[in-house]
C-alpha cells in the first residue's frame, strides 16, 4: 500500500488563498518553510521538500483555506462586527508618542502600559525596515524601541513566524496582528497548546493590504533612485490622514495620498477579497481609525477603541486609570457604518461568489459568514471576478518593470476617467 501523501501549503498557495500570516512557518519542526517574493509582491512559503516529512500540519494551521473546530465555534455572533462591550475613541496622553502616530496612537501607548507595569513580559510588533521596505514582524520587551513600529504597514507581513520564539518567553505577550494572523494563531493553538492563555491580542481593522510591488510603483513615481524610510501614512509632516512619504538619498518625498486610494484596487491581493473580517472579530481590543464617529480631532486624527473581551477592558481601564491614553464614549452605530460594514457585506458575497464561479474552491468558513452576508447582484459578482482575475494575472508578469508599467497605464486610465466626471459635474453644477 502506497503511502498517503498530505496536503501542504504548497496547494494554498498554487491557490491564490495564502494569507502570508507565518502560521505555516511556525508549524514546521524540520525548518523546511521559507518565504518568497512573487513578481506582483505576494509573499508566499515555500517548502524544501528535500527537508520536508510530509507530516500536513503547514496545511493543518493555515487560516487561508480554513478555520480549527475550535476558531468555528467562536463565531456564535454576527462575524461582520463581532461582540462590543465598549466603543470609545481618544489618543495617547503621551504627546510624543501621539504626534509620531497615524492616527492617535492608542497602540503604542497601551503597549507601553502594559510593558512597563510589567503586565507583559514583550510584545509583538511590525516595523518597516528603512532599507529593505519590507515589513518585519519584531518582538519588543523595552517600551523605548516601541515608536519605531509606529505607523501602518499596508503589506503582508509573516508575524506568526514568531511563535516559537514566543513560547520561550515567561509571561504573557501581547499581539498586535490583523485578523488574518489572528486567526492563524487560534489555528496554531491545536498543536503548541501553550499558546492558549498566553497572548493579548490587540486588533487593528483591515480592509486590505497591498501587494509589495506597490512600494516600488509609487516610489518609481518619483525617482529611479534608490529611497529608504517608507512610509504609506505620515502625519508628522501632513495633517491626517496622512500622505505617502520617504526619502531619497536623505531628501523627504511626499506624495499626496490619493496615490495610495487610486491604486488600492490595482494591488490588492486576492486572498483580502475573500476574508469576512475586517474589524478584527477574534482579538481583545481592535484599534483603527474613528471614520463616522461625530466630534473626533479630524486635523490631528484620533484612534478608534473596540473592546470586545473582559481582559480587553482591564487592559484599557487600566492604561485610563495610568493616564496612559485619553479616552470617552463614542456611538457604537456610527464607527460601524463609518466602517462601511453593510457594504463588506455585500462585497464579500459578491467576491465569494466570484471566486467561485471562476472555478476556486472557497475557504472553509463558519456557516454564519455566509449567513450575514448581503446578496450581490449579477453585476457585482461580475466585477469582482474582473477583480480577482486581474490579481492573479499581474502575479503571471515575467519582470516587475512590466508590472509597474501596467499600473502607471492603469492611474493614467483613472485619472482621466475622473477627470472628465470631475467635468461633467462642474458643468452641471454651473462652473466653468
Amino acid at each position: 500500500m502506497s503511502k498517503k501523501i498530505k496536503r501542504d501549503i504548497t496547494e494554498v498557495v498554487d491557490n491564490y488563498l495564502c494569507h502570508s500570516c507565518g502560521s505555516c512557518f511556525s508549524s514546521c519542526g524540520h525548518d523546511c518553510i521559507s518565504y518568497k517574493q512573487s513578481t506582483a509582491g505576494y509573499f508566499f512559503p515555500k517548502i524544501d521538500y528535500d527537508a520536508c516529512t510530509n507530516c500536513g500540519l503547514c496545511f493543518d494551521v493555515c487560516p487561508g483555506d480554513h478555520f480549527s473546530k475550535k476558531l468555528i465555534e467562536k463565531t456564535k455572533f454576527d462575524p461582520f462586527i463581532g461582540e462590543i462591550t465598549s466603543c470609545l475613541v481618544g489618543k495617547a496622553s503621551d504627546e510624543s508618542i501621539y504626534l509620531n502616530s497615524q492616527s492617535g496612537g492608542v497602540t503604542t501607548a497601551i503597549l507601553k502600559y502594559l510593558l512597563d507595569e510589567k503586565i507583559v513580559s514583550a510584545v509583538v510588533v511590525t516595523q518597516m525596515n528603512d532599507t529593505s521596505l519590507k515589513s518585519e514582524a519584531k518582538i519588543i520587551k523595552d517600551s523605548k524601541e516601541l515608536m519605531k513600529s509606529q505607523k501602518s504597514k499596508y503589506v503582508p507581513t509573516n508575524l506568526s513566524s514568531l511563535v516559537p520564539e514566543i513560547l520561550e518567553i515567561e509571561g504573557k505577550v501581547a499581539v498586535v496582528g490583523l485578523s488574518c494572523h489572528f486567526h492563524g494563531l487560534e489555528n496554531l493553538m491545536k498543536i503548541k497548546k501553550k499558546l492558549n492563555d498566553k497572548l493579548i491580542k490587540i486588533g487593528l481593522i483591515c480592509d486590505r493590504v497591498m501587494l509589495y510591488s506597490a512600494v516600488n510603483y509609487f516610489t518609481q513615481r518619483v525617482t529611479s533612485k534608490k529611497v529608504e524610510k517608507f512610509v504609506f501614512r505620515d502625519t508628522s509632516n501632513t495633517s491626517y490622514p496622512g500622505d505617502i512619504s520617504f526619502y531619497e538619498e536623505g531628501n523627504l518625498r511626499i506624495m499626496d495620498k490619493k496615490n495610495r486610494k487610486n491604486m488600492k484596487d490595482f494591488f490588492t491581493p486576492s486572498r483580502c477579497m475573500l476574508c469576512f473580517d475586517k474589524m478584527n472579530v477574534y482579538s481583545d481590543i481592535v484599534l483603527g481609525d474613528p471614520h463616522g464617529v461625530e466630534g473626533v480631532d479630524k486635523e490631528n486624527g484620533e484612534s478608534l477603541v473596540l473592546i470586545r473581551t473582559a481582559l480587553g477592558k482591564d487592559i484599557v481601564n487600566g492604561a485610563r486609570t495610568a493616564k496612559a491614553i485619553e479616552l470617552r464614549e463614542a456611538s457604537l452605530e456610527q464607527a460601524v457604518s463609518g466602517q462601511g460594514i453593510e457594504l463588506k457585506r455585500k462585497k464579500f458575497n459578491a467576491n465569494i461568489k466570484a471566486w467561485e464561479e471562476l472555478g476556486n474552491t472557497i475557504p472553509t468558513y463558519p456557516k454564519e459568514v455566509f449567513e450575514y452576508s448581503i446578496e450581490a447582484s449579477k453585476e457585482d459578482i461580475e466585477n469582482a471576478k474582473k477583480r480577482i482575475s486581474h490579481s492573479i494575472r499581474i502575479d503571471k508578469y515575467d519582470s516587475e518593470e512590466e508590472l509597474i508599467k501596467e499600473a502607471n497605464n492603469y492611474f493614467d486610465n483613472r485619472k482621466k476617467k475622473k477627470t472628465v466626471f470631475s467635468r461633467i459635474n462642474n458643468f452641471f453644477k454651473g462652473k466653468k
